[in-house]
């Protein structure tokens, strides 16, 4: 788990389009930089992606309906670890889960891996907050300020991408057709904070 993994990690922190409130990520783990943008539409964040080529996406949105009732099975899961999640099908949260999983539709059908995750719950079981996780992915990392919370979402997003390639995730899956969760191991978050991972 010491050798650099030679590939660039995208994370979004998806809003609903046209508020300039949508989080872009970048991990480099080749050149151990990052960078991150602040985007608004749809077409922002696809050319984005399809520019930079990352090897994997995570987005923080669902990415898929429950079978019955406002919650997916995910969500039943991730409480019993204490982790929040907001159910995809409450008040707002419908349209952002519906365009959650447009995006993820058009990223899978150009080639690209895509993965749901939850920045939030990514910080509480590595025991961080954004302000714990800017210092530490800056001493890591070479890249520019991060201006907004969206941003350091993102990046949240992107690093639980790396973990995942370095086999330090595990899945919270739903029932068929939910889609499933990722959240970084337990057993490796004392290894991700003593070490240097990147």
């Amino acid at each position: 788990m010491t050798s650099i993994i030679n590939s660039i990690y995208a994370g979004i922190d998806l809003a609903l389009p046209n508020k300039r409130r949508t989080g872009f990520g970048l991990i480099n783990a080749n050149e151990r930089t990052y960078s991150v943008a602040t985007l608004s539409t749809k077409e922002e964040i696809m050319n984005l992606i399809l520019s930079q080529s990352p090897s994997l996406v995570c987005i923080d949105a669902p990415l898929g309906l429950p079978k019955h009732g406002i919650n997916r099975l995910v969500e039943i899961k991730a409480r019993k670890l204490s982790l929040r999640l907001i159910p995809p099908l409450l008040g707002p949260m419908r349209q952002l889960t519906m365009y959650g999983m447009q995006i993820a539709t058009e990223l899978r059908n150009q080639g690209f891996r895509v993965l749901e995750v939850h920045p939030t719950s990514t910080l509480r079981i590595l025991s961080m907050n954004r302000q714990d996780f800017i210092k530490f992915i800056t001493s890591r990392l070479r890249g520019p300020l991060v201006s907004n919370e969206h941003e350091v979402d993102a990046l949240v997003s992107a690093f639980t991408c790396l973990l995942h390639d370095y086999g330090c995730t595990e899945e919270l899956s739903g029932f068929e057709g939910e889609g499933s969760l990722i959240i970084p191991r337990v057993d490796c978050a004392s290894w991700v904070i003593s070490h240097e991972p990147l």
